[in-house]
């Protein structure tokens, strides 16, 4: 599985949006009410959609990931170190995970959640981030692409966000004081993008995605 083509393949989707335009035209065309998690709901199909128009690659929505030991029969899908990361752990389910239909290895993982200016919305968005390298982590720490999206509306300008993206590089804490750490940048590629928002509560097109950094 190339890597760089599928980091293309996204990068030209949220670009051009045929994906979008084609299937979800309530991004594109009608508009969607900002109501409960509507945004999240459909932002996070279209991402796992992608996934199924990339040759080779098997995608799921909120497929839960849990530390396998090595000799487990899930194959590749086995935690770095059963010692650093214990059985001890909470479910980790991301939004979406695409997996190798030729080896069932995990090729991408992403979040897509809300960026809101307060502190208690900031706190969601780097448990969604620390939960990416959890996941990472457990998954073998071989997981090639990481995407994060972030959806803001379009007058909403996020100036913290780069402290967030941060802890992929440099790991977190966790509150029982294990640390964990970043990714390995030889092995893996972090995208990160914002969605904009354009329109009003009753009525958002989510029709451009913006790489950020």
């Amino acid at each position: 599985m190339n890597k760089e083509t599928i980091i293309d393949f996204i990068k030209k989707e949220f670009k051009e949006g045929k994906i979008r335009n084609e299937m979800f035209p309530m991004m594109t065309k009608f508009g969607v009410r900002d109501y409960s998690e509507t945004v999240h709901t459909i932002g996070l199909n279209y991402i796992t959609a992608i996934g199924r128009f990339v040759e080779g690659v098997a995608s799921l929505s909120e497929c839960p990931v849990y530390p396998y030991s090595e000799r487990s029969h899930y194959g590749q899908m086995v935690a770095e170190s059963q010692a650093s990361y214990e059985i001890k752990v909470n479910e980790v389910r991301p939004d979406s995970i695409w997996y190798s239909k030729e080896d069932n290895s995990p090729i991408l993982i992403c979040e897509f959640e809300r960026y809101e200016k307060n502190r208690r919305k900031d706190l969601k968005i780097k448990e969604k981030i620390q939960n990416l390298l959890l996941a990472y982590h457990q998954l073998g720490g071989n997981v090639p692409i990481i995407l994060f999206v972030y959806w803001s509306y379009a007058g909403e300008n996020p100036e913290d966000i780069e402290e967030c993206i941060s802890i992929l590089d440099n790991g977190f804490k966790k509150n029982d004081g294990t640390y964990v750490r970043g990714i390995n940048a030889l092995k893996t590629t972090y995208l990160v993008y914002r969605c904009v928002a354009s329109g009003n509560v009753d009525n958002l097109t989510l029709n451009q995605w913006v790489e950020v950094g």
